[in-house]
């Protein structure tokens, strides 16, 4: 299966600023709960600023070893990136 290139619903996480993580959610209330969950399993102790954000983007789609399709690479978002 060939890359496809589509509009989807991400969860995104900065680490310092910088974007180091995407997962495509179905939805954006997927995405908000996803989000809620991942704040929650933070450590406080942590050296790094975590943060994540739900939002639209135009990502590379391509099918993992089970077929399923998922974000490879995002080429472009609302964050500036």
């Amino acid at each position: 299966m060939e890359p496809v290139i589509s509009i989807v619903f991400s969860l995104c996480m900065f680490v310092n600023g910088s974007l180091d993580g995407h997962m495509m959610t179905d939805g954006l209330s997927k995405c908000l709960k996803a989000k809620r969950e991942a704040e929650r399993n933070l450590s406080q102790g942590r050296a790094n600023v975590i943060r994540y954000e739900c939002g639209q983007v135009t990502a590379e789609l391509r099918p993992d070893a089970e077929g399923n399709l998922k974000i490879y690479k995002i080429i472009e978002d609302k964050y500036g990136n």
